[in-house]
């Protein structure tokens, strides 16, 4: 993510223990996007509700070409390292993986 390589050892993104988050996710292709270790919430799509599928807590979000959507979780299960990433196989291998570390 970010045009850059995955490297296991690299932080990309820094929060604290409890933090609640608020992303705004954009794709160009198709991506299902996938957060490890903590559920998330579906605030919108496109600026729009979020569609009847989006309700309950998820781990992964659907996202069209062109699609943004706007989700919130908070980190307070752990501190230490957390992966999210695309669930398309051949964009795993491509590097569409980033480190998120708790502190």
């Amino acid at each position: 993510m970010g045009g850059k390589a995955f490297d296991p050892a690299r932080t990309d993104v820094t929060t604290r223990l409890g933090d609640i988050e608020a992303w705004r996710l954009i794709a160009d292709i198709h991506h299902p996007v996938h957060l490890h270790l903590v559920g998330f919430r579906v605030l919108s799509r496109g600026g729009k509700a979020p569609l009847p599928h989006d309700a309950g807590l998820k781990d992964t979000i659907s996202l069209r070409p062109g699609e943004a959507a706007e989700i919130i979780t908070r980190f307070d299960g752990y501190p230490g390292r957390y992966l999210f990433h695309c669930h398309n196989a051949e964009h795993e291998d491509m590097g569409m993986m980033a480190n998120l570390e708790v502190i």
